[in-house]
């Protein structure tokens, strides 16, 4: 039984066919083994370099942009250094002047005068050069940098009298008011406005300020007899106009511009007799080409006519602007050509007065910039007689006292004229010859030299 018991239980147990391992099989696996972990350790690889790389990037752009950063503050500092200069030495030539390796934001930049380049005006320009590193990535930017004038203000009155903002005015340019800023109304600033003081509003105002508006700034000083001395009385008596004092208090001298022909005036003297004026002096007749630009009247003035030309004329007294004063190159209505290179600057020692002549009773048009460095801009006789049209200035209005053109009752014209000033972008770059500078120095024009020059 045990024999028969055994037997059973070896017959009922399987066979298992054990397959042999072909010759190699275990050295290909460990190969795919290989293979696959090879590819994962360089995908691993590629990808930590690849972000190392791309950190390498994001590093560079962001010292490139620092770069750039640096340049631009370099430059910001020798405009100020430039100004300075002027006030403390007008005389000085900065040319060559380097400031080497200087630290700022983490990098630094050397920055140099390099040249004064003509810029078609009587401006005497700067070329500036900057380099900024920081680290491995430069920047280098290239300015000219012209000196500021008080051409570029379309309206500036220091303090005094009526100043108040009204609905339906419309100033394009550069507004500066000394002291408080008044408006009454929806009066329209698309320039930068600077105040010395605060800003009144009446109740139900609603002025655009598309550049925005700045408070509080502080005095900007209007020149004085001494700035126009050094600038225009010197140039005139030097290669300008100048015109002696007259015999008597009331004597005066009228310019008229493009009399005889283009490109020329006359100026005479003159006294008032009767209804009309005695001649005194003159007729004289100048090429405006063969001026510097200067002209100097030791007498109030009265002006009119056309200019073909650069000039500034500045009167030991008041100027009466007589009729229209246009461009030669212009439009009337339309302002300046777009090849105009006519520009005027008027500066008078006391007012700048548009007279109530006949023909400016109906609209005055006036291209250029005028000063009244003792007083007021204003219209004779402001305050009566019917609207006479518009007052239309395609330049600026600098006053030490007040702009008095009109007066207004609920924001309609009354007397005197409506305001409609026009700005001229000339003027930043080409103001009337020799006139008075605020102090610091301005961007003409701006590139970037990239790849940077050895």
């Amino acid at each position: 039984m045990r024999h028969l018991k055994a037997r059973t239980l070896r017959q009922s147990t399987p066979l298992v066919e054990r397959k042999s391992t072909p010759p190699g099989g275990r050295g290909s696996a460990l190969v795919g083994v290989m293979a696959i972990t090879t590819v994962v350790l360089l995908v691993g690889v590629a990808i930590f370099t690849l972000g190392n790389s791309e950190s390498d990037i994001v590093e560079y752009a962001v010292d490139d942009a620092r770069a750039f950063y640096v340049a631009e503050g370099g430059l910001e500092r020798v405009r100020a250094w430039l100004g300075d200069l002027m006030e403390s030495d007008p005389s000085a030539n900065p040319v060559g002047m380097v400031f080497e390796d200087q630290a700022l934001g983490g990098g630094r930049y050397t920055v140099q005068v390099v040249d004064d380049p003509s810029i078609g005006s009587w401006l005497v320009a700067y070329e500036v050069v900057c380099t900024a590193e920081v680290d491995d990535a430069t920047r280098r930017i290239r300015t000219i940098m012209v000196p500021e004038t008080f051409a570029k203000y379309q309206w500036f009155a220091e303090g005094g009298g009526w100043r108040w903002f009204c609905t339906g005015e419309r100033f394009e340019g550069r507004v500066h008011v000394q002291d408080d800023l008044l408006i009454d109304g929806d009066p329209w600033f698309g320039g930068r406005v600077t105040v010395g003081g605060g800003l009144t509003m009446e109740e139900g105002s609603g002025p655009t300020f598309v550049e925005g508006y700045e408070l509080n700034v502080g005095v900007i000083p209007l020149p004085g007899v001494a700035d126009i001395d050094e600038g225009v009385k010197t140039a005139a008596l030097n290669g300008g106009l100048h015109a002696g004092i007259l015999p008597k208090l009331k004597d005066f001298y009228h310019v008229a511009l493009g009399s005889p022909s283009p490109g020329e005036l006359t100026y005479e003297g003159r006294r008032p007799q009767g209804p009309g004026y005695l001649s005194i002096d003159g007729p004289h007749i100048v090429n405006i080409s063969s001026l510097n630009g200067a002209a100097w009247f030791e007498e109030p003035v009265a002006v009119e006519g056309i200019l073909d030309g650069q000039l500034t004329i500045y009167a030991d007294g008041d100027i009466q602007i007589w009729d229209d004063i246009l461009y030669d190159a212009s439009t009337p209505g339309a302002g300046p050509d777009p090849e105009c290179d006519d520009v005027l600057g008027l500066i008078a020692g006391g007012d700048i007065e548009i007279s109530y002549t006949v023909p400016n009773q109906s609209d005055c048009e006036i291209h250029g910039v005028m000063i009244a460095l003792d007083a007021d801009v204003q219209a004779e006789r402001y305050t009566k007689y019917d609207p006479r049209g518009s007052l239309i200035i395609y330049g600026g209005v600098i006053a030490q006292e007040s702009v008095l053109c009109g007066q207004f009752e609920n924001g309609y014209c009354v007397h005197g004229y409506e305001r409609d000033y026009r700005v001229d972008p000339r003027l930043t770059r080409m103001p009337p010859p020799f006139f008075p500078v605020i102090g610091r120095y301005l961007v003409y024009s701006w590139e970037e030299i990239d790849p940077p020059e050895a």
